[in-house]
């Protein structure tokens, strides 16, 4: 099975970077536990 390294946007970590939910997008959303910061690697912008 391949695994996809995620690299934190804000620190650089790529150990303690585990999923975090999906947005209301249904887009995968990361937690990075060294900084606690949040990200998703797709964004969807739905204007109305």
């Amino acid at each position: 099975m391949a695994s996809i390294s995620i690299r934190c946007p804000s620190c650089s970590a790529t150990e303690g970077v585990v999923r975090n939910g999906k947005s209301t997008a249904g887009h995968q959303r990361y937690l990075c536990s060294h900084c606690r910061k949040t990200w998703q690697l797709q964004f969807t912008y739905t204007a109305s």
